[in-house]
């Protein structure tokens, strides 16, 4: 068998990937199903990235990646530490999911479905017409953390602090130890506004989210400290992950004029239109996970303890899987599925919500706006994920 020294290389900082990632992705994939970076093993396969995520001799990512860091004490790693970031497959993280499981599953969501209307509308009501407007700023970090905002009872105005503290805090997956000083301030400030809030809505219960999870916590599902970290984690990772894949949708569909005409006569089409977005242009291009045992991948010896990241970027260019994936058809057959989301007891749990998110910002832009125009966009691609750095447009109502 042979050894991770022996793996091909992969160099994530070459003129190539900066300038077509997706593409530089998928020629890698056709020549080895396994490689290496420096920061670890890359699987690059689509039968390979889809088994390591629910294999159970992966674990989580995040220890390594504190450690990284340079994260060795402090309210943040406390947080990280009793979070189910954490946790790997076990009783404890099953135990973690069901109340979240229930709440925000398929059926769970839809109840949120009206309130994030109203978000979309109320937000586009806001945003100048007939004029070059940054998308990012007045829109796509608008309505998720909006959004965040109706599941914890809080004021509207909270938004802006939401979205900014969220994307503050995702650098953790930049890997950089400069970083660290920046989101660690950043989970204190999440952890005490989310004090704040838990203390304000057990005073005044209603019908969101946080309220149903103050229930749970009372009924004996969640303790007080997992209660706190899981609005953290909403926080965490919805606000800044929504954000980037509205941006990213917005994008890829309002580009080609003929599929945004289609999409506003006939809504029904964006979510699968929605799912071919997710497949060309994830947001998630690799996620992390640690052996937990020595492991055999496609012959290379993987050592416990090593990180190791599927490839999602990689796996959704594969021809083999997915026919002429350069080309953006949203009749592209359900199976296989996209990656974007994980699976098994590592599937993101927001997926339904955000999905409805995403569905409604477009279902209401080309119904709405079929003229509507980008002016200027930008994407950056890290190993990690798809950031729209640039989003400027103009809402034509003529």
């Amino acid at each position: 068998m042979k050894t991770i020294l022996e793996l091909p290389e992969i160099d994530f900082r070459s003129s190539e990937y900066l300038k077509e990632p997706l593409k530089t992705l998928a020629s890698y994939a056709q020549k080895f199903k396994v490689g290496r970076s420096k920061r670890g093993v890359e699987i690059l396969d689509y039968d390979l990235c889809r088994e390591t995520i629910l294999d159970r001799r992966f674990g989580t990512g995040h220890p390594k990646l504190m450690k990284v860091l340079g994260m060795s004490k402090g309210p943040a790693l406390s947080y990280k530490k009793n979070s189910i970031s954490f946790h790997d497959r076990g009783e404890t993280r099953r135990r973690l999911r069901i109340p979240l499981t229930q709440l925000m599953g398929p059926s769970g969501s839809e109840r949120f479905r009206i309130d994030i209307k109203n978000v979309v509308k109320n937000t586009f009501n806001g945003i100048p017409k007939n004029q070059n407007v940054d998308l990012i700023k007045h829109l796509c970090d608008q309505i998720p953390s909006k959004v965040y905002c109706y599941w914890v009872n809080a004021p509207q105005e909270d938004a802006e602090f939401v979205s900014r503290t969220s994307h503050i805090v995702q650098q953790v997956h930049t890997r950089d130890p400069s970083t660290a000083k920046e989101v660690s301030a950043g989970f204190e400030a999440l952890l005490d506004y989310v004090d704040k809030r838990i203390e304000y809505s057990r005073k005044n219960l209603g019908d969101d989210l946080l309220s149903d999870l103050i229930k749970a916590t009372d009924e004996g599902y969640l303790t007080p400290s997992e209660l706190r970290n899981w609005v953290v984690k909403l926080a965490e990772a919805n606000t800044d992950n929504s954000s980037h894949q509205i941006a990213i949708a917005i994008i890829e569909l309002s580009s080609r004029p003929e599929i945004w005409k289609k999409l506003g006569q006939d809504n029904s089409l964006i979510p699968q239109a929605l799912r071919e977005v997710m497949r060309y242009h994830p947001r998630s291009l690799s996620t992390s996970r640690e052996t937990l045992e020595n492991v055999n991948l496609d012959g290379y010896l993987i050592p416990k303890g090593e990180a190791v990241f599927p490839n999602i970027g990689a796996a959704h260019w594969n021809p083999n899987y997915f026919p002429e994936p350069e080309n953006f058809d949203i009749n592209r057959p359900d199976k296989p599925t996209h990656l974007n989301f994980g699976g098994g007891i590592f599937s993101c749990i927001g997926r339904f919500a955000v999905t409805i998110e995403i569905e409604e910002v477009i279902a209401f832009m080309c119904s709405h706006f079929p003229n509507f125009e980008i002016t200027k966009s930008a994407f950056s691609h890290s190993p990690m994920f798809t950031s729209a750095s640039v989003l400027e447009g103009n809402f034509k109502t003529f």
